[in-house]
């Protein structure tokens, strides 16, 4: 996107919206699929915490995490 303000980059190079949710989906379910194999092959037990807050605009938000030991 630097390439923009120099004039050397077109609209035609610049990835669509949708191409850049694909590219994003498939790197969430590689890096997905991935933690859960980490976790299948931890030692011992999976322990989770978690949080909940709202932001100022009320926005409701809930964060999970697992903790856990690998070989």
């Amino acid at each position: 996107l630097l390439y923009i303000g120099q004039g050397t980059l077109t609209n035609d190079e610049l990835p669509h919206r949708t191409k850049l949710a694909d590219l994003i989906f498939a790197a969430f379910e590689k890096e997905y699929a991935a933690m859960l194999d980490r976790i299948k092959n931890s030692i011992g037990r999976v322990s989770f915490t978690s949080d909940i807050w709202s932001a100022i605009t009320l926005q409701s938000y809930m964060a999970i995490t697992a903790h856990y030991i690998m070989r």
